[in-house]
């Protein structure tokens, strides 16, 4: 009786046996984190060098990837379509690139003139030689950019190797080998149309475990013209420089005693210390010079060197100084209070800042 429970139990179809065993279908549900982080890479890049070449509102949707057998990726085309056939170097085998004629036509019309709005005539007549040629170059764009999104993964190139119109004579792979099919939709002016990327599962052998790899990182590249941009609009930045030539604590009762030509007697810090927008970066002698307030540079202490022991220097920070440290009761300082911001850095010591003090000390000498 246990015995014939037991048949029971395991009487499951071949088909579905087979299935649970079937590695391909385990493959195509696995995700591959790196290779959709690559999509998105290229995606974004392929999308400003089309609106650089079309000059059109330009928009490009990426699909997740999906391996399926190459019969079923090539059943979903018409029987004549655009096969870009390209190299894998160095990896071993060939892909291909479909570009919907959608995409086509419609970057054409922008190209030579049009606004792209009226919608395509997908006859299955044969390209002409200009369309041809333009074809060439938007794959050449695919190419560049698909590239530049792998670069920090793994350095692949494609070599483009012909065009053809039926998958007859495209034949990458045989029929019942599986293939990784990536689809990306680009919308010019509102129309989409789909480019298509396949590629035979068993050419990307050598990358399957940096493709699933789900903590694989991208190295970032420096973008130079970024880093000089934004090095120059940082010198240019305005900072308040505020000189505190005295502090005097008094009680609050001494406070409210006071009366208009009292006079409060002070001491002239010796070195005066100068506050660059909160950090005592200067310090120097008070003085005059051309009849007006100075501070003589005497050292310079460069912003940098406050991040390097935060610990250390955290109480000398903005946050922790008093408001007359952070020159919030100088904010209406008039014009000619404020330092420009690149004399700091390149001033020696022994030249002046004439205009730091002014505002600072009252008119007369009872201050």
């Amino acid at each position: 009786m246990a015995a014939e429970e037991i048949n029971v139990e395991m009487n499951i179809d071949a088909e579905d046996q087979r299935a649970m065993f079937d590695k391909s279908k385990i493959i195509a549900r696995r995700r591959m984190p790196t290779l959709e982080l690559i999509h998105e890479r290229f995606s974004r890049a392929v999308r400003l060098t089309l609106f650089n070449m079309i000059r059109a509102p330009i928009e490009v949707q990426m699909h997740l990837p999906i391996v399926k057998s190459y019969q079923k990726f090539v059943d979903e085309f018409p029987e004549r379509t655009n096969i870009n056939i390209v190299g894998i170097r160095p990896l071993r085998g060939v892909g291909c690139w479909i570009v919907d004629p959608g995409v086509v036509y419609i970057a054409i019309d922008n190209m030579f003139g049009g606004e792209g709005r009226l919608a395509p005539r997908l006859n299955l007549r044969e390209y002409t030689a200009t369309e041809l040629r333009i074809i060439r170059r938007l794959v050449d764009a695919f190419l560049n950019e698909y590239e530049k999104a792998w670069k920090s993964v793994y350095e692949i190139k494609f070599d483009f190797m012909r065009q053809e119109t039926n998958f007859g004579f495209a034949k990458i792979t045989s029929p019942g080998e599986m293939v990784l099919h990536s689809k990306f939709t680009i919308e010019i002016n509102g129309r989409p149309g789909d480019i298509d990327l396949c590629i035979p599962f068993w050419v990307l052998e050598p990358v399957k475990s940096i493709l699933y790899n789900n903590m694989q990182g991208f190295a970032t590249e420096p973008d130079q013209h970024w880093t000089d941009l934004l090095n120059d609009q940082v010198h240019e930045a305005p900072v308040t420089a505020v000189a505190v030539l005295a502090r005097k604590q008094m009680l609050l009762r001494e406070v409210t005693s006071l009366s208009v030509g009292d006079i409060i007697p002070i001491e002239i810090n010796d070195p005066v210390t100068v506050y660059v927008d909160g950090l005592p970066v200067i310090k120097g002698q008070y003085g005059t010079k051309d009849g007006r307030y100075s501070v003589k540079v005497g050292t310079i202490q460069h912003p940098a060197e406050f991040l390097k022991s935060p610990l250390e220097s955290a109480r000398l920070g903005p946050s922790m100084m008093r408001s007359a440290e952070k020159g919030e009761l100088y904010e209406q300082l008039p014009e000619g209070s404020q330092s420009h911001p690149e004399n700091l850095g390149s001033m020696p010591a022994g030249d002046t800042i004439s205009t730091i003090a002014d505002g600072l000390m009252p008119d007369g000498p009872n201050a």
